[in-house]
């Protein structure tokens, strides 16, 4: 029997070595077996030795356990072992018979069992199954946690159920019996459930029968699935797809839907306004349809890259829609199946155009910053040499008699000097760096003594009008400086003119809201007074608008223009903390507005001042000034007519000269800017030690960074480079003599 057993028949010793083996162990393990431990799982080798001990101990028993072949393959063997004698020896014998298929196989029952029960319970699907015989009724597990009930709590049958059901669905129940009555079994419900704690929850009850041969109803079966969770999230959907529509509804911004033909799915209402045309319009046409055919193809384009790189992009479209040709940035992305397929492409836009204008805004008002700065530092420059060039050119003609042929020459220096200085002072006027006179005035009653100045400058056949607001309000300028402005625009205007026509200047009360102060980075909401000044001339391109305001820039014959006129109204505009704007097309004529801010202070009448006469002095004067020349010349001049002059190239070095020296110093004359310390900073210095001393700053351009910030600009005595000999003297006398 053992050599033909398909079972391992073993005879092994009480000490384990193998005895006996049938045929089959090198069958099943491919070697012989020496020993019973031999080839035993390490997880299963406690067990076999507990087991093996209780034999020796004389006892029967059975056994599993795992054992690998000599592939190293493992086999599952059940084991009979039993205490025998063997010729008077103590033996064991065991039978083993390899049941690993069997394991397998109800390994994976159980396996599939598991799943079956770990899906039931992710699904919440309870099973019920009712003998139709007997009315029997069994719940699957899960069913019992559907209900909330524990094994054997209660009796699984029909009556339960019923109990269970909200009162409100009952109903349903009672039509699924009426069914069943007329031998209609299957049913698909849903219900809701009260719990023993007071929840409600929603179920899916689906139920059909098995018939025997006969067709006769043996036994009813059916599932309870738990669907509250999923009934909530249908629920939370419909909020959130009415709440995104909402939101993509009210939303500014356009946002769309195309099919990979580029026609649109959807759009919402403010795209499709954008379009010129309602969604119902907009939906199942292309943008080829929609738009001119460049734009089409722009964006068709676009579109293309973003479905064949199937990866999100921006991008900025120029769009021809109902509101006329605006600026869209737009960010598109594939739009995906499930398999993960692009089907179309979604996008949303925002309209750029205001911020596209207003950053070109700003970019020109950095520009006109900067190049203020360079015009305001060529003209300090230039100042401190027509100084030196227009005094030694004064003084060296008031030394000839009215005779001399030199005095001829040393007149056309200076005639060139003072033509330089007026450029210069445009320059400063443009950089706003030039030191303003400003006053409480009525602009009207300004334009009515420029209007005769006015006509006899741009001539008869131009019509001038001024069309006066007669409740305008006050402002706080510099009437000589808005002056020089109307005349610079009236000049501009005249020479647009060519063959006469006509030029309106109109005021009026404005107020600029925070929506138009948006629009204009740099000007600030308030009240202002509006100058209008329009002409009938031949207007101008957008290349020239958008550089009417640079420095030099002229669209007149050389020798004709400065390029300076325009430049000057910038600045002192700006410098008055107002603004300008342009209105200008070519062949419809031109209109400057100057909006300057408008005061509620009292307007009070310039007093008339009297010419000083030019006087000396002997009081001591020290004299701050970084230009050689400058200084040089001043010294010069103030020495002619009996002062006494301490110099000095800086700050620092004129504090050490007042250190050491113990007379009185009656006036400080100082450049405002200079290297080691600022005029300012220099003034405030002395003032410890000399408070009784006066200041008179100099300077080739100024502004609120150097003069003294405690100080208003009118109440500083300063002296504007160029000066003259006579102008230097008579402010030194009117400083030392002032209050």
């Amino acid at each position: 029997m053992a050599e033909t057993s398909v079972d391992i028949i073993r005879v092994l010793g009480t000490d384990g070595h193998v005895v006996y083996a049938s045929p089959s162990a090198v069958r099943l393990l491919g070697k012989y077996p020496k020993t019973q431990f031999d080839n035993i799982h390490p997880d299963d080798l406690e067990r076999a030795r507990h087991w093996w001990r209780r034999l020796v101990a004389g006892d029967s028993d059975r056994l599993e356990w795992r054992v690998h072949n000599a592939k190293g393959e493992y086999h599952s063997f059940e084991t009979w072992g039993h205490y025998v004698e063997y010729h008077g020896e103590p033996n064991i014998l065991t039978f083993c018979r390899d049941v690993t298929e069997r394991v397998e196989t109800v390994q994976r029952l159980r396996e599939a069992q598991r799943k079956v029960e770990d899906a039931a319970r992710i699904a919440h699907v309870g099973y019920w199954d009712q003998d139709l015989e007997t009315d029997r009724m069994t719940w699957s597990l899960e069913m019992y946690r559907i209900l909330e009930l524990e094994p054997g709590e209660v009796e699984p049958t029909q009556a339960t159920l019923l109990e269970r059901l909200h009162p409100d669905d009952r109903a349903v129940e009672d039509d699924i019996n009426e069914r069943r009555k007329l031998d209609e079994w299957r049913y698909d419900v849903e219900l809701r459930l009260v719990r023993p704690s007071g929840e409600v929850r929603t179920i899916r009850a689906v139920g059909d029968v098995a018939r025997e041969a006969s067709g006769r109803p043996t036994r009813a079966f059916g599932v309870v699935q738990d669907i509250t969770d999923r009934k909530q999230t249908e629920v939370a959907l419909r909020r959130s797809h009415g709440l995104l529509k909402a939101i993509v509804e009210s939303t500014s911004d356009p946002i769309f839907a195309k099919d990979m033909d580029g026609r649109y799915l959807m759009m919402n209402t403010t795209g499709a306004r954008a379009t010129g045309r309602t969604v119902q319009q907009v939906v199942g046409k292309t943008d080829a349809e929609l738009f001119p055919p460049d734009v089409a193809r722009a964006i068709a384009d676009r579109d293309r890259e973003v479905i064949e790189s199937g990866e999100s992009q921006t991008f900025e479209e120029e769009m021809t829609t109902g509101e006329g040709t605006r600026i869209y940035v737009t960010t598109k992305g594939a739009y995906r199946d499930e398999q993960g397929k692009v089907i179309g492409l979604v996008g949303i836009s925002s309209d750029v155009t205001e911020l596209k204008r207003l950053e070109e805004q700003f970019r020109q008002a950095q520009k006109m910053e900067a190049v203020g700065r360079l015009a305001g530092g060529v003209a300090h420059d230039f100042n401190n040499l027509l100084t030196v060039i227009n005094s030694y050119s004064q003084m060296l003609i008031d030394e000839r008699d009215a005779n001399d042929p030199d005095r001829e020459p040393l007149g056309e220096i200076l005639q060139a000097g003072k033509r330089a200085a007026t450029l210069t002072r445009q320059l400063l006027a443009f950089s706003r760096k030039q030191i303003l006179q400003p006053r409480v005035v009525n602009l009207n009653a300004v334009l009515h003594e420029l209007l005769r100045l006015l006509g006899r400058l741009i001539g008869e056949d131009i019509d001038i009008v001024l069309v006066p607001d007669p409740a305008l309000g006050l402002t706080r300028i510099d009437p000589m400086q808005f002056e020089q402005a109307i005349i610079n625009l009236a000049v501009n205007a005249r020479d647009a003119m060519p063959t006469g026509g006509r030029l309106t200047i109109e005021t009026s009360n404005v107020e600029l809201d925070a929506q138009h102060a948006e629009r204009l980075p740099e000007v600030r909401p308030g009240r202002y007074v509006l100058v209008s000044v329009r002409d009938t001339g031949h207007g101008m391109d957008a290349v020239t608008r958008e550089r009417v305001f640079d420095p030099f820039f002229t669209t007149k014959d050389v020798g004709k223009g400065t390029g300076l006129g325009l430049a000057m109204v910038y600045g002192f505009v700006k410098q008055s903390d107002g603004h300008v704007e342009i209105a200008t097309a070519v062949g419809q004529g031109s209109t400057f507005r100057l909006y300057l801010p408008r005061t509620f202070d009292a307007a009070v009448a310039e007093p008339a001042r009297e010419a000083l006469a030019v006087s000396s002095g002997s009081e001591t004067v020290l004299l701050v000034e970084d230009e050689t020349a400058v200084r040089g010349l001043s010294k010069l001049v103030l020495e002619s007519h009996g002062y006494t002059v301490l110099e000095a190239r800086n700050g620092q070095e004129a504090i050490d000269l007042a250190a050491h020296d113990a007379r009185m110093i009656h006036l400080l004359v100082t450049d405002v800017v200079m290297p080691v310390m600022s005029g300012r900073q220099l003034a405030e210095c002395m003032a410890v030690s000399r408070p009784g001393m006066r200041v008179l700053y100099i300077s080739g351009y100024t502004d609120e960074a150097v003069l003294p910030l405690s100080v208003p600009q009118t109440r500083v005595a300063f002296l504007q480079k160029p000066f003259s000999p006579i102008d230097l003297v008579q402010k030194v006398r009117e400083v030392l003599d002032g209050p």
